[in-house]
């Protein structure tokens, strides 16, 4: 695949993102948390997948952390699409009510953990958690919030209807997290120093090819930045260029994909 091809396309896409979202998430609060909250993480998939085009610059010599990028940013995009699914506002607020409540488990492992080393970090960390709370056990025009825990990525994309995805979504884990699999794939490529002890890499020659992890990026773009501003008033029609940009990153790199399959040189990440 042409990755100068595939980035402009990326490029393209993320100009048309930038348009409409500009750099800031700033809000007037009307009530709901949420709203504030997925735009918020509307601009984390943004960032991410600015790094990506960044470091796509290079072609595959960022694989890994360009894979590292796409799957946060998919991750990221899935959880805003999870919150923002139900037809109810305060039902949506529900899910961020349960989804921001994870702070108090983070924050409860990692005083158990670090309590030796810093014994004022569970009093630090208090400050946050009933801020949290006042935030989500308050009511909204005499109504509870019906919080609701997230559920696992794989459920959130089967509620979602993108459940395909979750192969590539585990893939990039695989590459991310140096998974055995991605070891055992790529270890006879590597080359080595003769004179020096253990494996010192001399090179990079992973194949190791960035189609997947520029689909995923362009639909996880697209899908947080569409969900967001439909959220906030925007039209179907006024997002149409998004769509469009999105198409043609799409389109080319499965054109590419489905060449290299007919020729028998298909490569996964």
């Amino acid at each position: 695949m042409n990755n100068t091809t595939a980035n402009q396309l990326l490029g393209k896409l993320l100009q048309e993102c930038r348009s409409k979202t500009g750099s800031g998430t700033d809000l007037l609060f009307m009530g709901f948390e949420y709203e504030s909250s997925v735009a918020a993480m509307m601009q984390v998939v943004l960032q991410h997948a600015e790094a990506f085009h960044e470091l796509a610059l290079n072609g595959e010599k960022h694989f890994f952390t360009c894979a590292a990028c796409a799957r946060s940013a998919l991750e990221t995009s899935m959880r805003t699409a999870w919150i923002c699914k139900p037809s109810e506002q305060i039902q949506k607020e529900g899910r961020w009510a349960g989804y921001s409540r994870s702070l108090e488990k983070f924050y409860r492992a990692m005083n158990n953990e670090l309590e030796d080393e810093d014994p004022e970090l569970w009093e630090d960390s208090k400050k946050v958690l009933d801020l949290t709370r006042s935030i989500t056990e308050r009511k909204i025009d005499g109504r509870d919030i019906p919080i609701v825990a997230p559920p696992n990525l794989r459920d959130m994309m089967k509620e979602a209807e993108y459940e395909p995805l979750y192969p590539s979504y585990r893939e990039l884990c695989q590459a991310v997290h140096v998974g055995p699999e991605v070891v055992l794939r790529h270890r006879e490529t590597m080359k080595f120093l003769d004179d020096l002890p253990g494996y010192r890499i001399l090179s990079n020659p992973l194949d190791t090819g960035l189609e997947v992890p520029f689909l995923v990026i362009g639909f996880s773009i697209a899908l947080s930045v569409i969900t967001v501003l439909n959220e906030l008033g925007d039209s179907n029609e006024s997002l149409k260029p998004i769509h469009i940009a999105q198409k043609n990153l799409t389109g080319y790199v499965q054109s590419q994909l489905s060449q290299q399959e007919q020729a028998g040189v298909g490569r996964r990440i």
